[in-house]
């Protein structure tokens, strides 16, 4: 398995690079070789382990509604 960094994204957020060969194999990548934006959820499963899910984009507002009813 190999292993990512985990890098500055803005001055608020961290992120991790996602292979792009593995993107593609899911149709996250288009035809002209560039990442679609796709909504996904991010869900911290443990204290160092974090799971990311592509959601259907039809899904989208439900699942943010989800979210949004978790939290209050």
């Amino acid at each position: 398995m190999p292993i990512h960094q985990l890098v500055q994204v803005g001055r608020t957020s961290g992120g991790v690079v996602l292979p792009k060969s593995e993107l593609r194999a899911l149709g996250c990548v288009g035809e002209d070789g560039n990442v679609k934006s796709h909504p996904v959820r991010i869900t911290q499963t443990d204290d160092a382990t974090w799971e990311v899910s592509l959601i259907d984009p039809n899904d989208f507002p439900d699942a943010e509604a989800e979210s949004v009813n978790s939290t209050a």
